[in-house]
């Protein structure tokens, strides 16, 4: 019996699987410029899946750091090469430790400072951001006792992540035109870039406030409460606790870069 049914499957069933695959696919490609046009309704689309629909925007994001970085590595190098980054200071210190880091700056100059490493930070700094963020929200909607899944919460923050992708698309047209870096991303410049400690943790909290934060924020807020199937206002008090606890999150990594090189906030950033 099993093998009838199977020789009933073949090439025409196939064919037609293989079709609505494809439409499936292509209508994903749609949601894209959708959520910036009607992103309620998209971001309905969005929930109403079963399965895992996530990769589509996290692979549009990727491409953008890929860009990003390609555009900032010559810049980051001519300005290693003309002394752009050498310290005020840099005159009084001794000659041998003027030597070390010219030697330490000259090695910044490999493909792998000037491509692999900003690569590979970029992209674990969105994955990590989609991974917390999704699981937090998920604990947050369920102690406030929704019953939706882990994969539409994973879903519905990958969506939401799209003004992400924006943003590293303005950024290679700022570093493009004007050839220079984006070194204060979002409100970060109303903390000095040397701050330590508490301040160094609001720097890297500042740098991501912006449009993007505040358009992911609202694209959250749009999907989350009609997919939690809680009251309004609950479930607008789980998502803001979820955001809350991930905004402190993303200022840790500025902290640590603060305490290990003495730098401030010009170390790592989630985005």
């Amino acid at each position: 019996m099993k093998q009838e049914l199977k020789a009933e499957e073949s090439p025409e069933t196939t064919g037609k699987r293989t079709k609505q695959k494809r439409e499936k696919r292509d209508q994903h490609w749609g949601w894209v410029p959708r959520m910036f046009v009607k992103p309620r309704s998209t971001l309905a689309r969005v929930n109403a899946q079963e399965t895992a629909v996530w990769l589509l925007p996290m692979l549009i994001l990727a491409v953008m750091v890929l860009l990003a970085v390609m555009v900032a590595a010559p810049i980051k190098r001519v300005n290693i090469q003309t002394g752009a980054t050498v310290p005020d200071d840099f005159q009084w210190w001794s000659q041998e430790r003027q030597q070390q880091f010219l030697q330490a700056q000259q090695n910044l100059t490999s493909p792998t400072f000037m491509y692999i490493f900003p690569l590979l930070t970029g992209l674990a700094g969105y994955l990590l951001f989609w991974m917390i963020c999704s699981s937090l929200l998920y604990l947050s909607l369920t102690l406030a006792g929704s019953r939706t899944s882990n994969q539409k919460v994973s879903n519905l923050v990958a969506w939401a992540m799209l003004p992400f992708a924006l943003r590293e698309l303005v950024k290679v047209i700022v570093i493009i035109s004007s050839k220079r870096l984006v070194e204060d991303p979002g409100l970060s410049y109303l903390v000095a870039s040397d701050a330590t400690g508490i301040m160094a943790w609001l720097r890297g909290i500042l740098g991501q406030v912006d449009f993007y934060g505040l358009l992911f924020v609202i694209f959250l807020f749009l999907g989350a409460v009609p997919l939690s199937g809680l009251r309004t206002n609950k479930a607008v008090l789980a998502t803001t606790v979820s955001l809350i606890l991930m905004l402190a999150l993303v200022g840790i990594p500025s902290l640590i870069s603060a305490a290990l090189s003495g730098m401030g906030g010009s170390g790592y950033y989630f985005f």
